[in-house]
């Protein structure tokens, strides 16, 4: 049963939001009364309900700020609602006072445990009813005031990461340019030494055809476009996937050309069943960019530099990759920064310090975990720990 809400009338302390609403609850019609009369100079929306069955339905219908609860009443009694109620809105605080002619000790107990606020006894003291649902409104008002500030905070949290990424695909754009740029000079040379006279030295030697030569050059400039256009490329559509055993030749080709890892033997560890994870292909690339040109760096100064690279399934439906070296190794000191955004242990305009957290957030992203391995004198190991997109099924191992 719902009752015509009582007019807003000024209070001492000033009128009262007219937007907050209190739902009491008492099957009987002159207690009811009596606590709309003491609440009306407060000025609230005031929504009335007779059972317990339907204080659930009113408060479903339009969640009030507040809920004056009587104990006994036919059907659900107050403390089964006030469980109800809890359980219905655990995403949103709002108070209930249970209001009851019982006055022992099992029954107070008996309401805190179904999620009772406050009690008020029968009569009821207008003083004392005004000045709780005052305190407690202002109590929801701080949870709600909360609430908002902390889904700002996330959203914000959000867009600063998107940030970061995009921050560091500019950063690798970037130093892939510089190295692009330098490739295409020595391909520049390639093409003048094609198209100049033999000088006569050379007359003797056996020489390619221009075919050859512009072949060659064509072939290697239309790889190194398709190398920073995949890395430019936004993501578009539904979430695509990732082959990583693929994604990882495909980085390592792009190293190649631009001359990241001519100092070190690098070693591939490939599935024979195609690894697929829910990814876009050029964040996948960007992860292992990451990895691997971190341990090219962390190798160039070792005897005989190594670093391996790997893909393989896992029971359960996970993918388990790695990038391992053979390098100097962390301490415990570097490793507890490395995933802190801007640290890095480069010389100053040879790292960023974005990779790893870029690397960790998107890893993150696609419901997976990134470990790290190292030991000083001992190389270090970093392993992603990621969920397949679907079974692993063989490899086409035809061209």
């Amino acid at each position: 049963m719902t009752e015509k809400a009582s007019p807003a009338a000024p209070s001492a302390e000033g009128p009262a939001p007219a937007s907050r609403r209190v739902l009491i609850a008492d099957d009987d019609a002159v207690s009811r009364k009596i606590v709309a009369t003491l609440l009306a100079p407060l000025g609230y929306r005031l929504r009335f309900a007779s059972t317990g069955e339907e204080t659930l339905a009113v408060a479903s219908e339009e969640p009030p700020d507040l809920i004056l609860l009587d104990v006994v009443m036919p059907g659900l009694d107050g403390f089964e609602v006030c469980r109800r109620l809890r359980e219905r809105m655990r995403g949103d605080y709002i108070p209930i006072v249970l209001i009851t002619a019982l006055d022992g000790r099992h029954e107070v107990l008996q309401g805190l445990e179904a999620g009772a606020d406050d009690f008020l006894h029968k009569p009821v003291h207008g003083a004392e009813l005004r000045a709780r649902v005052s305190n407690l409104l202002k109590v929801r008002a701080y949870h709600q005031m909360l609430a908002t500030q902390r889904d700002s905070a996330l959203a914000t949290v959000d867009m600063l990461r998107q940030q970061v990424v995009h921050a560091d695909r500019l950063a690798t754009l970037g130093t892939f340019a510089a190295s692009v740029s330098h490739e295409l000079n020595n391909i520049a040379q390639v093409m003048r030494s094609a198209l100049e006279p033999a000088a006569p030295d050379d007359a003797g030697e056996e020489d390619l055809s221009e075919r050859d030569i512009l072949t060659h050059v064509s072939g290697h400039v239309t790889e190194l476009s398709r190398t920073l256009l995949n890395l430019a490329r936004p993501a578009e559509g539904p979430q695509p996937e990732a082959e990583l055993g693929r994604t990882l030749e495909e980085v390592r080709h792009m190293l190649r050309l631009t001359g990241r890892i001519h100092h070190v033997r690098v070693s591939l560890v490939l599935p024979e069943t195609a690894c697929v994870i829910r990814a876009n292909p050029v964040h996948a690339q960007q992860v292992f960019l990451n990895l691997l040109g971190n341990a090219a760096d962390a190798v160039t100064d070792t005897r005989e530099p190594l670093i391996e690279a790997g893909v393989r399934a896992l029971p359960g439906g996970r993918i388990e990759a790695w990038v391992r070296d053979n390098g100097p190794g962390m301490s415990e000191a570097v490793l507890a920064r490395i995933f802190e955004p801007f640290f890095t242990t480069k010389p100053p305009g040879y790292g960023t310090g974005l990779g790893l957290p870029v690397v960790k957030q998107l890893v993150e992203s696609w419901g997976g975990h990134l470990h790290v391995h190292s030991h000083p004198g001992s190389g270090t190991r970093m392993v992603l720990d990621l969920p397949a997109a679907q079974a692993p099924s063989p490899l086409n191992s035809s061209p």
